[in-house]
């Protein structure tokens, strides 16, 4: 037996992620009711409509004939009945290779209920793969620890889902023998600049992590990407995040530990509106730039998560 599935066993379900069970979420995606109007299914990131004007997939509008319009196009039915010629306009369908970019960082090593962060973000990666390569888009990205990364260029098979997949597993199952808790901002903005010399334009990007220290680095680099590509923000919680428990506790960042109360120095106030500005900061600037943000938290599988998000986009 491998010392990775070793390692793997030895720990509680939803603590670490195998290779296995991420192959899982392909057919997650065949059995979920993909409607791509939805704005989740950005995280799921696959074809979308170009402006371009030709003969493609989608019908988009009837219009006045213009001289160099395709006669192929002309609607014969709307030219009869105003006298004036009509053509039909479509969208033409252009791919968007999918690029992922995945923390899986010691920050993310952490979790109060069902999940660590670092496993919502592996099944969170899974689910986008598969689902760009469902819709016949290239699939690659970046994975990153605090020691390392792997770029992964982007193809389209199933095998290679597999290849990025490997590459998340093996990172995750590194977490739990980590020596120490160190902030993700200098790898996450390194790798955000890396992301940048590597992607040309037409990509959709989606970046998943907790973005707990995110700076002025981070959101420029972000800009950036957006300026020609699509960008989405997974952004990777947990209830803890929001507010600590009532009582004392100890906290410890590995090397250092100081004991908790929420209610001394109204710690517990500063605490939550330290989180609550954080999330208010990520919507708000990233939403000039058309950058929506996803929350995603450690309570329940990704899959579960989706279709929740599907009901409530339903109802309204």
């Amino acid at each position: 037996m491998s010392s990775q599935k070793q390692h793997n066993e030895a720990y509680p379900t939803g603590v670490t992620i195998s290779l296995k069970e991420l192959m899982r979420y392909e057919y997650y995606v065949q059995d979920m009711p993909i409607l791509p109007q939805h704005p989740v299914y950005s995280l799921l990131a696959g074809r979308h409509a170009s402006k371009l004007r030709g003969r493609g997939l989608d019908f988009e509008e009837v219009r006045v004939y213009v001289p160099g319009d395709d006669v192929r196009n002309i609607d014969w039915r709307v030219t009869a009945r105003t006298g004036i010629t009509h053509s039909k306009v479509f969208n033409e369908e252009k791919e968007r290779p999918g690029f992922i970019i995945v923390d899986q960082t010691s920050f993310l090593f952490f979790g109060s209920k069902m999940y660590t962060k670092s496993v919502i973000a592996a099944q969170a990666a899974a689910l986008s793969a598969f689902y760009i390569v469902k819709r016949g888009d290239r699939v690659g990205g970046i994975v990153f620890n605090d020691a390392t990364h792997q770029y992964i260029s982007p193809k389209r098979s199933k095998s290679h889902v597999q290849y990025v997949l490997q590459a998340i597993a093996d990172m995750n199952t590194l977490l739990p023998q980590r020596k120490a808790i160190t902030s993700n901002i200098l790898p996450l903005n390194e790798i955000l600049q890396q992301a940048r010399s590597v992607i040309t334009h037409d990509y959709v990007i989606t970046v998943i992590s907790d973005f707990s220290t995110i700076n002025q680095d981070t959101k420029k680099h972000l800009r950036n990407l957006s300026q020609h590509n699509d960008v989405m923000l997974v952004h990777i919680s947990d209830p803890f995040d929001g507010a600590l428990p009532n009582g004392r506790i100890v906290l410890s960042n590995g090397k250092r530990q100081i004991t908790w109360q929420n209610n001394k120095h109204h710690w517990g106030e500063k605490y939550e509106e330290a989180y609550s500005k954080l999330l208010r900061g990520l919507s708000d600037e990233f939403r000039m730039y058309h950058i929506p943000v996803v929350q995603m938290d450690t309570t329940l599988p990704v899959e579960q998560q989706v279709m929740q998000h599907m009901g409530k986009l339903t109802k309204r």
